[in-house]
């Protein structure tokens, strides 16, 4: 192969390096921990290197919402596959954290900086592009709780499974978002797997609840997806953890009728659960507490796994 072939083209970089976090996050660690890193090579080197002393300067240099200590950050001479404790002594949780920024003298305490109430901090785009919108670091802050409070009522608690089949939006986030508020795990799905595939997972986690899309669009094609609600039902009968399913509008102010299907109520129905809680409620949980139950396809054998921090 020739050599101008193996030459890797640079996409982009900063205008003024220097004044990026990376660069500042670099030479404090130099500082403080007796080094002389030049450039990125150097960093990445240290992090491997290095593991624990890496990341005790990510946990000191960028704070996450957390309460209590650690008198060690992880020992690098367990085995990956025993799945090694990290900062223990220390409790966060990933949904406090994305929704809220650290208070910069007690980082045990959530506050709005940087993530403002009237700042947008998602949007959707649904199929085609022709449905797009905003939601704010507010609406997103209370739809989470709300949400939570309401499956805090139905009695979801830390380990427990809430599982999702639909598409990227607003309320799929929500439910992300809230699951891991509690202390519990998530499992995704698209609306456009086949049923049997989407058993297959499911009947491995177990989900207290199961949220769905009542609709999909595809190509400009509507899908009631209410006779596949009723296929998942049918296939999880007899796990009695499996409590009730969840309907969720594709369209927001026109979501289908879901009398007619087993355990299954809209989520306007299940929200009233909260009966108005806007209080924001987060389950700190140790950094080897899972938060998300994933799948991974293999040669058609589907193998539940934990994703830990």
């Amino acid at each position: 192969m020739a050599e101008s072939q193996l030459q890797m083209r640079k996409l982009w970089q900063p205008t003024d390096p220097e004044a990026t976090q990376a660069y500042t996050f670099l030479q404090n660690a130099n500082r403080k921990r007796n080094r002389s890193m030049e450039n990125w090579d150097d960093l990445h080197a240290w992090s491997v290197d290095h593991i624990s002393e890496f990341w005790e300067e990510v946990f000191q240099q960028l704070p996450i919402i957390h309460s209590g200590s650690y008198g060690e950050v992880v020992d690098e001479t367990a085995r990956m596959d025993s799945i090694p404790t990290w900062f223990k002594g220390v409790k966060t949780n990933l949904a406090e954290n994305i929704l809220y920024w650290p208070d910069a003298s007690d980082p045990s305490k959530a506050t709005t900086t940087r993530k403002r109430d009237g700042a947008v901090a998602c949007t959707e785009v649904r199929e085609g592009c022709t449905e797009i919108r905003h939601c704010t670091w507010k609406e997103i802050r209370e739809r989470t709780a709300v949400l939570s409070n309401a499956m805090r009522a139905r009695g979801v608690r830390k380990g427990d499974r809430v599982a999702v089949v639909a598409s990227n939006s607003i309320d799929t986030l929500t439910v992300f978002y809230a699951v891991t508020a509690l202390g519990g795990l998530f499992s995704s799905s698209s609306t456009d797997m086949g049923t049997k595939g989407i058993l297959d997972r499911l009947r491995q986690i177990k989900p207290k609840f199961v949220f769905v899309d009542d609709w999909a669009v595809y190509n400009g094609k509507t899908i009631d997806l209410r006779p596949k609600i009723g296929e998942i039902e049918a296939g999880l009968r007899g796990i009695e953890e499996v409590e009730g399913f969840v309907s969720m509008p594709r369209w927001q102010d026109k979501p289908a009728d879901v009398s007619g299907l087993a355990k299954c109520e809209t989520l306007a129905s299940f929200l009233r659960s909260a009966n108005g809680d806007k209080t924001p409620r987060f389950e700190r949980i140790e950094f080897r507490d899972p938060f998300v139950r994933m799948k991974i396809g293999l040669y058609q054998i589907l193998i539940a796994d934990f994703i830990h921090r």
